[in-house]
């Protein structure tokens, strides 16, 4: 299994996707294997953030069927890449899922069964907690690097967070958002607490994921790193500022990380030496 390693916002609007992005094309950038897999169904776009939202390949549509854990590098070779990266995303605009999922190993589909995908808001498919499961672990076991782009959904994290080295919880520097972090924080904590992490389950045979904080914000000081911190009392992993060119490479279709240096590249980097290093169980 690789290193697997979640983005959360703590409110709108703070670049969690472009930070999970840019750790993903640093990671493919150094010569490992990566995975970029969008968990917001209902706002997620990281096919935008990576620009592959016109090319051909599968997305989650195409999977909602699977049962059992997935054959993670024949499913890669079936998804959009971009930057070295692999992207498994929502699409709902384009119809470019192909029907069948892809195959299994034997013996990865004991105990899983029925129906792979409900409706949710506006009639749009779903894809239920055992599939986002299945999936997710089989592509952490043919890639070096997964990155998952997560929603504030406790459902999802709950879903994979007995794969997952790191939360990276990405927080907003301005009142208002950090007293969402506040109420994200302790739901987060509530909803980790409570998953059966001593349990003899090969799913749970790992420790609890570790959590840091990024803040995100212009002119952010160390004075105001170390209050929202201590409020959250979460370590701080990095501060990314206001950066205009990644909003400018952004509508000319380059990706998070693929350029430069600045703030956002050097916490990418940083989150990625974290991740290789996180301690992993027997």
């Amino acid at each position: 299994m690789g290193h697997v390693i979640a983005f959360i916002p703590a409110s709108g609007g703070v670049g969690a996707s472009t930070l999970a992005a840019a750790v993903a094309v640093r990671a493919a950038g150094a010569g490992r294997e990566a995975v970029a897999v969008d968990l917001d169904h209902v706002a997620g776009r990281l096919d935008v953030v990576f620009g592959v939202e016109q090319q051909a390949g599968w997305r989650w549509d195409a999977l909602a069927e699977v049962i059992g854990v997935v054959d993670g590098a024949a499913l890669a070779q079936r998804l959009p890449c971009s930057e070295g990266v692999r992207v498994l995303a929502h699409d709902r605009a384009l119809a470019l899922a192909a029907p069948e999922p892809p195959s299994r190993r034997a013996g990865d589909n004991a105990g899983h069964g029925g129906p792979g995908q409900q409706e949710g808001h506006g009639g749009v498919a779903v894809v239920v907690a055992d599939v986002v499961a299945d999936v997710v672990s089989g592509l952490a076991q043919a890639h070096e690097v997964t990155v998952l782009d997560l929603s504030r959904d406790v459902a999802v994290l709950e879903a994979v967070a007995g794969l997952v080295d790191v939360v990276v919880l990405v927080v907003g520097s301005q009142l208002l958002q950090v007293a969402s972090a506040s109420a994200s924080t302790a739901v987060l904590k509530a909803a980790l607490r409570e998953l059966p992490w001593a349990s003899t389950s090969t799913a749970w045979s790992c420790p609890p994921p570790q959590i840091c904080v990024v803040l995100r914000g212009a002119s952010v000081s160390d004075e105001l790193a170390d209050v929202v911190v201590d409020h959250l009392d979460l370590p701080l992993a990095g501060i990314v500022g206001d950066e205009h060119r990644v909003v400018s490479d952004l509508e000319r279709g380059i990706v998070p990380g693929a350029r430069g240096r600045g703030s956002l590249v050097d916490v990418a980097d940083d989150l990625l030496l974290r991740l290789v290093s996180a301690e992993r169980a027997a």
